[in-house]
């Protein structure tokens, strides 16, 4: 339940040994490489230039997502289900390695790509027959030769279009010229596709022109029903070879997990080029800085003893806390882990930070349980996630993303049974906390939560400032707030709960005190006077945003009562359509399908709003985040799981 302790180490290793050194260290996985920081005047210390190794890496890594997403598409796809029952194959590092060498990848990509290449013709040309065929379409009727139709003495056969709007116009201006005929082929898309045969075209032209008639070449070589048809041949013997291409690429299809292990060798050979990439070197030493769990530190000694015959010096110290360069690893077991994604959402925690997983998850699930509020939801979405955990074979984050949400269930559960709702009180239950009666109660409850949120945030500040030696800070950050907001609700409730006078005076003048410590001392780090009391005074200020702090936790009940009411409509809903069977069926579908809607709506606002309470309100009080992740030497692979043993 906490940050994985760190140690940074600085490690020369003669050149002619790094191969080795960069494979063991692969696989021994948990280390971490920095670039080396180097003095100015170490001119004779270089950067090591792999530039070209990596680019070539990049381009083989597109070649293989390239091939991968070609053969997933004549692979019938497997239900999820099927998929989540079957798991993921485990490879170690080293047969995933030995099966992507023994693969003939170059050839078979290729391949891939001819065949490829092949059905892009193809199909380029099918697109070409079929534009040229709508192009035809309009004059298939047409029961001239075009080959032939420049071919005659006395007349001149022209084709071409003029508007339906114009049509009438045309062949009334035309009616009265000598040896003229005009033959509509078709009509089409507002259009009127025209055979004009004349013996004087000159003369004939402008006027046709006039009336917007536009001359089209019609391309066939002959008869443009034949045409047509010779196109239809082409297209249907087109996708013949098209088709017999598609089973060609089809009976590749079990080259797919070859071309996924290659690419995970890929993945796997690029971290250990961007790690060799931060190695400087002289003329004939490596010089490699970086991290590792201290825990780790003496199987790290036997990977270097392995690998360097011993032939290294080695420096290797506890990472100071205050280094920005620290990676982070949480280590949070059981309920705790279930919720290190909402911490990864919002930000690692720098080194000299605590880890807030522990510290957010029980408010984070007693939240989102307050306003998902039922126990039908509650009970459905854990019994799901239990058969789910049975029978499933799930990578690590899978499971724990499944735990997230069987925790809020349980939550959900326990405040269904305070509200007394199921299913939106489709089975009668007694209410300890009746929220149609005691709304106020629920407003207190909301502030009540707030108060010991926030409270429970300023004392992780508090206790984060005593761990390093400043207590005096502790008092003035967070025990000075204490006081004043303590002071300052008691004044406010002190009538109505039936404090003496004298409480109401000792709060008096114990908010004063606190408000004039704030101001002298929020801004004691500040360069003058004027400037720590301006610091100190907009520091004072900020207590207004307590009213908004407190405020935002009417969420809780705000959320909580909309879906309650929601499922209550819906039970009401039903019970109107069930006197009949029919009704009745139709109301079960209705209760089903809206009550499943209302569930996911209700987890989707408590996922979000229990967030945004968590990093709007607890985290501004605390905790700043910032942290770099430890990136491990092994992938995360979307196909496989990879060990390093």
């Amino acid at each position: 339940m906490a940050i994985v302790k760190m140690s940074k180490f600085d490690l020369y290793s003669f050149d002619y040994d790094r191969a080795k050194l960069l494979e063991n260290l692969q696989k021994f996985n948990y280390v971490h490489i920095n670039e080396k920081k180097i003095e100015e005047e170490n001119d004779y210390v270089t950067n090591l230039d792999n530039s070209e190794q990596i680019v070539d890496i990049s381009e083989k890594l597109t070649k293989t997502n390239w091939a991968i997403n070609l053969l997933s598409r004549y692979i019938p796809k497997q239900s999820s289900i099927e998929a989540l029952k079957e798991g993921k194959k485990t490879f170690s590092l080293d047969e995933l390695t030995q099966k992507a060498l023994d693969f003939d990848f170059e050839t078979h990509y290729d391949e891939l790509s001819s065949l490829d290449k092949k059905l892009t013709e193809i199909d380029q040309n099918n697109q070409s027959l079929n534009q040229k065929k709508l192009e035809l379409l309009p004059w298939e009727s047409l029961d001239v030769d075009i080959s032939k139709i420049d071919d005659f003495e006395r007349v001149k056969l022209i084709t071409g279009t003029v508007s339906d709007k114009f049509i009438d116009q045309l062949k009334l201006n035309t009616k009265d010229l000598e040896d003229i005929y005009i033959e509509e082929v078709s009509r089409n898309s507002g259009f009127v596709y025209l055979l004009i045969i004349a013996k004087d075209f000159e003369k004939a032209q402008d006027i046709l022109r006039d009336n917007g008639f536009v001359r089209i070449n019609i391309k066939s070589s002959g008869f443009v029903k034949d045409e047509i048809k010779n196109i239809d041949a082409q297209i249907s013997d087109n996708k013949s070879k098209y088709a017999e291409i598609e089973n060609q690429i089809k009976s590749k299809t079990n080259l797919r997990e070859d071309f996924m292990i290659y690419h995970d060798y890929l993945e796997n050979l690029n971290l250990k080029e961007e790690a060799t990439s931060k190695i400087k070197k002289t003329d004939k030493i490596d010089i490699i800085e970086g991290y590792i769990p201290t825990d780790k530190k003496e199987n790290f000694e036997k990977v270097l003893d392995r690998s360097l015959n011993k032939k290294y010096y080695l420096e290797i110290n506890p990472a100071d806390k205050d280094d920005p360069d620290v990676p982070i690893i949480l280590k949070n077991k059981g309920f705790s882990k279930a919720f290190e994604s909402i911490t990864g959402m919002y930000s690692l925690p720098k080194y000299n930070e605590v880890d807030p997983t522990p510290l957010l998850a029980p408010f984070y699930c007693f939240f989102s349980g307050m306003m998902i509020g039922d126990m039908g939801y509650g009970l459905v979405v854990l019994i799901a996630i239990l058969v789910a955990l049975k029978i499933f074979k799930l990578d690590e984050n899978k499971k724990q993303f499944l735990k997230f949400f069987m925790f809020i269930s349980i939550a959900s559960i326990f405040w269904g049974f305070i509200y007394g709702s199921f299913f939106g009180g489709i089975i009668p239950m007694t209410p300890i906390l009746d929220t149609s009666k005691n709304a106020m109660t629920l407003i207190a409850l909301c502030l009540i939560f707030g108060f010991i949120h926030l409270f429970f945030a300023l004392g992780i500040k508090a206790y984060m400032l005593i761990r390093d030696g400043k207590a005096l800070d502790a008092f003035y950050d967070v025990g000075l707030w204490y006081l004043i907001i303590v002071s300052l609700i008691l004044m406010i409730l002190g009538k109505s709960l039936g404090f003496p006078p004298i409480v109401g005076t000792i709060t008096k003048w114990v908010a004063i005190v606190s408000a004039i410590g704030i101001v002298l001392t929020a801004g004691r780090n500040a360069g003058g006077v004027g400037a720590r009391l301006g610091s100190g005074l907009y520091s004072l200020y900020g207590i207004s945003s307590w009213i908004g702090d407190f405020v935002s936790y009417m969420r809780l009940m705000a959320l909580g009562l909309s879906g309650a009411y929601i499922a209550v409509a819906i039970n009401m809903i039903v019970k109107m359509m069930s006197s009949t069977v029919v009704g009745f069926i139709f109301g079960l579908i209705v209760f089903v399908v809206f009550q499943a809607f209302n569930a996911f709506l209700s987890y989707l606002s408590a996922y979000v709003h229990s967030a945004r309470l968590i990093f709007v309100e607890m985290f501004n009080k605390f905790y700043e985040g910032g942290g770099v992740p430890f990136k491990k030497f092994i992938t995360e692979s979307e196909y496989f799981n990879i060990t390093n043993k």
